[in-house]
């Protein structure tokens, strides 16, 4: 698994700041998941340091693509995250919302002061909207949930401009530990784009390592 180089893109260092404390035995999440080779990542606890105000507690898993911070890329600002959350949150799609709203712009807020400016994100937006799954492998979790969902806010760290952000999301609860989790994909590229179909393999991959090692 590669990493971000932080001597590349110093200002990360605000948002990771918080990953020494997490704790080693959430490392089992990352191992079920599999990436292509460029794909770049970290874990950071919930809430994390650049959005305290979030109300879920656990670990995220990111995951971001080679173009991430290429503007000209088709896969600039492509990436994925997974929330593991402690047993008992509740995914309800308003606090999913609200949890999403508060993680962008507090992003922004802390990227934009790392570099000495304001932004306003009063007027970010988050809104889910009800999806069906689609499941002809039948490898999704039991009780899965999934949202279509738009983004608007200032990407912070290349353009600083307005910027739509498209994500499929999926969501379960462990019916044995209560654990929650939500998994993210996301890119401001029509959903017709072709790094989509990337995405939904690499979740595909984690829904097939995650039940192996549930099964052990």
């Amino acid at each position: 698994m590669q990493f971000f180089n932080l001597r590349r893109l110093a200002v990360l260092v605000v948002m990771l700041s918080g990953a020494s404390a997490v704790l080693a035995a959430d490392i089992e999440l990352a191992k079920n998941i599999t990436v292509p080779a460029g794909w770049r990542g970290e874990q950071i606890p919930l809430p994390p340091s650049f959005a305290r105000e979030m109300q879920f507690k656990g670990i995220e898993e990111a995951r971001f693509s080679p173009g991430m911070f290429q503007e000209k890329s088709n896969s600039f600002f492509a990436y994925f995250f997974v929330f593991k959350l402690d047993p008992g949150t509740e995914l309800t799609q308003k606090n999913i919302e609200r949890e999403l709203l508060t993680y962008y712009q507090g992003l922004a807020s802390t990227i934009f002061k790392s570099r000495k400016k304001e932004i306003d994100t009063s007027g970010f937006t988050c809104k889910l909207t009800k999806a069906t799954p689609v499941d002809p492998q039948k490898i999704y979790p039991q009780g899965l949930i999934e949202y279509a969902a738009k983004v608007n806010w200032t990407e912070p760290f290349v353009t600083q401009k307005p910027q739509t952000l498209n994500l499929i999301i999926q969501t379960w609860t462990d019916k044995t530990t209560g654990t929650g989790y939500l998994f993210a994909c996301v890119s401001p590229q029509d959903m017709k784009a072709n790094i989509w179909q990337s995405m939904r393999n690499i979740r595909d991959n984690f829904y097939r390592n995650l039940s192996r090692h549930t099964e052990k």
